[in-house]
Parts: C-alpha cells; sequence; structure tokens
C-alpha cells in the first residue's frame, strides 16, 4: 500500500519594524498624560443622569408627622408629595383635612380648590372642598360641591356626614340631623360622624347629648384630641369648669405638638381667673407656633388684664397683624386702651384701634371709654 507523504512546511515568522514599536510606546506615553483631559471630557459628554424625584420619602415623613401630632410638619410634607405628584389629588385632600384641624381655614380651601382642579370627578376632594367651604362660611357652594360627591358615591358615609354639618351650620337641623343618621348606619366608626353629631347638639343646646356624642367618637379613636377640645367647649356652655380645664389637659396631653391645646388650656385658665397659669400655657402655645395669631392674642389679653400694657401693646399689635378676616373687638379696643393707659400714653396710636372696635359695635362702652380718656 503506498503512503502519502505528508509534507510540512514552517510557518512564516513576523518582524515589526522598530519604527512603528517606538511610534506605538509614543502613543501610549501621549495617552497616559492626557488621561485627565480626557476623563474630563467624556464626564461632560455624558453626565450623570439625575433620578427623577420621589414622592415615597415626603409621604412617610408626612405620615410620621401627623402621627406624632405635628400636624404643621405633616402638611408641609403632604404638600410636597403634591408637588412631585402633580396629577395626584390626594395629598392636596390630606393636606386640606390637617389645615381644617388647625383651623387655618383659607389655606384647607386653597388646598381642596386645587386637588377639585385636578380631579373634579375625585370624591374625597370634593368632600374636602365642600368642608373648607363650609367652614369659610360660603355654605351654598358647600352644599353644591357635597352633591355632586354624592352623585358620584350616593353611600359614601363622609360625604353625608359633611353635609349634615353644613345643614347643622345654617340652622336647618332636621335636614343635618337626617343626613347624621345616615351617615351613622353606614359607617358607625367613623369619628368626624359623632363630630358633626355632637356639633348639632351643641347648637340645639343640648350640652349632654353633645358630650355622649363626643365620647362615642373617642371610644373609636381614643387619639383624637380635638374631640377633647370640643368637650371643653360644650363643659364650659354647661359652666362645668373644672371639667373643662381636665378635658383640655386631656387634649394637652394627648398632643402637645400643637399651639391649639396650649392655648384652649391656657385661655380656659384665663376665663376661670388663673392668669399666672393662663399666660405659662399660652406663651408655651406662642412658642410651638409664632404664627398662631388667636393665642398670641389671647397672651396679649392676659397681659392687659394684668396691668402690663407695655407687654399687651407689643403682642396685640403683633397678633392682630397674623389674624385673617375680622378680629375679636375685645383684641381691638383692649389694644387701644393699652396704648392710652401704658405710660407713657400713645393718644395718637390708641385711636385707629378704639375706632375700629366701634366700627363693629358703635356703642361698645370700653372703646368709647378710652377716646373720652385721650385729648381731641
Amino acid at each position: 500500500m503506498e503512503l502519502r507523504s505528508v509534507r510540512y512546511t514552517s510557518r512564516r515568522r513576523w518582524r515589526v519594524p522598530m519604527w512603528a514599536l517606538a511610534l506605538l510606546v509614543l502613543a501610549c506615553v501621549s495617552l497616559w498624560n492626557r488621561r485627565e483631559l480626557l476623563v474630563e471630557r467624556a464626564t461632560f459628554v455624558l453626565p450623570d443622569p439625575t433620578p427623577t424625584p420621589s414622592a415615597v420619602n415626603p409621604l412617610a415623613q408626612a405620615r410620621v408627622h401627623e402621627s406624632q401630632g405635628d400636624l404643621l410638619k405633616a402638611a408641609e410634607f403632604y404638600g410636597q408629595v403634591a408637588a412631585i405628584e402633580t396629577w395626584n389629588p390626594q395629598p392636596l385632600v390630606d393636606q386640606s383635612r390637617l389645615y381644617i384641624l388647625l383651623n387655618q381655614v383659607p389655606k384647607a380651601l386653597a388646598a381642596a380648590e386645587e386637588a377639585v382642579r385636578r380631579d373634579d370627578r375625585h370624591v374625597d376632594s370634593l368632600n374636602a372642598l365642600a368642608r373648607a367651604l363650609d367652614w369659610s362660611g360660603e355654605y351654598e357652594e358647600a352644599v353644591n360641591m357635597a352633591v355632586d360627591a354624592l352623585v358620584l358615591s350616593p353611600d359614601n358615609s363622609r360625604t353625608l356626614a359633611i353635609l349634615g354639618e353644613i345643614y347643622a351650620d345654617v340652622g336647618n337641623w332636621y335636614k343635618a340631623e337626617s343626613y347624621l343618621d345616615q351617615a351613622a348606619e353606614l359607617a358607625p366608626l367613623d369619628v368626624l360622624v359623632w363630630r358633626n353629631k355632637a356639633l348639632l347638639h351643641e347648637y340645639r343646646g343640648e350640652y349632654t347629648d353633645g358630650l355622649a356624642a363626643l365620647d362615642q367618637g373617642l371610644a373609636v379613636d381614643p387619639s383624637a384630641w380635638y374631640l377633647e377640645l370640643h368637650k371643653g367647649r360644650l363643659y364650659e356652655a354647661l359652666f362645668e369648669w373644672e371639667n373643662a380645664l381636665e378635658a383640655y389637659e386631656r387634649a394637652l396631653e394627648l398632643n402637645p405638638n400643637i399651639s391649639l391645646t396650649w392655648d384652649a388650656l391656657g385661655y380656659g385658665h384665663f376665663k376661670v381667673g388663673n392668669d399666672l397659669e393662663a399666660r405659662r400655657n399660652l406663651e408655651r402655645a406662642v412658642e410651638v407656633n409664632p404664627q398662631d395669631g388667636l393665642a398670641m392674642a389671647h397672651l396679649g389679653t392676659v397681659y392687659y388684664r394684668m396691668r402690663n400694657y407695655e407687654g399687651a401693646v407689643g403682642i396685640l399689635s403683633e397678633a392682630l397683624e397674623l389674624i385673617e378676616g375680622t378680629p375679636r373687638i375685645e383684641f381691638l379696643y383692649q389694644l387701644g386702651l393699652a396704648y392710652v393707659y401704658k405710660d407713657p400714653s400713645e393718644c395718637d396710636k390708641a385711636k385707629p384701634w378704639l375706632l375700629a372696635a366701634l366700627e363693629i359695635d358703635p356703642e361698645s362702652g370700653p372703646a368709647l371709654e378710652g377716646l373720652e380718656s385721650c385729648p381731641v
């Protein structure tokens, strides 16, 4: 058998010229020396991506602050969520709810209006706006808004409770009771229902029944400090001052992080003549919220009664700048009289406040007395 011979050939070796090798070395050295510039240019051309802001953290912060009773801070964080999620009405609904609890009605109204602008078929938004309008005294618009919500959700217990509140505010007690009874049947564990039932009893002068309704609400939510404040008000109507102060103290224990509870306890002490205790609590209210014009005015009233007229002038002047809408007449004439009675007297500064009080009540004795004390 013939064998096939296999011829092996050697591979050809490639040789790199020395000049090419030298060029390669020079190129590597040049790139190494320019590495920082290249990195800078790459960074400029391809910037790090900017993450889209997330609403998760502000929402968590809002809920934490609300659970701790710091409602102002919680409302601020709900506002941040609303700024991030520009399509979502819910954070504005929550913000409006907190502003109502804080009695900051213009802010509650603004938040609710924006919520409805975002979604005019969102029942919670319509409810929030109806309630804010009610608290603003716009009763007809409030009813219309609540009815719109009821059309969308006929069995919504909060809508029914809000309608009951509106009709109670305008004195239509039959309709108020009807709506509130329907709400209670649908949602007996809704604190708003019991709060509004208590309000209706209060308007009717049924203070004991109102207290019972508030106790029902507190049985559902023992942390509802605002129901304790309401109980204090009803005890005052019954001239049960000790019980009123105890209710205010319970409200303060439940939430010491807002000025409303300090203010209620302080002004309660003022009403029973405990001026020192009143001043202590009211000063704390102003510390907690320096923008609370009502608490500041109450503190000015305490200073006025303690004959600290210089202090009353400063505090009442600042308070009246903070109070929105028409202030109570006693704040006006007390500021005017404080200018009259301080040493030295400043009648030129007293007269505008005394005249403003007379615009509210032309027969106001303290205002007329102050004007008589000042030379023409």
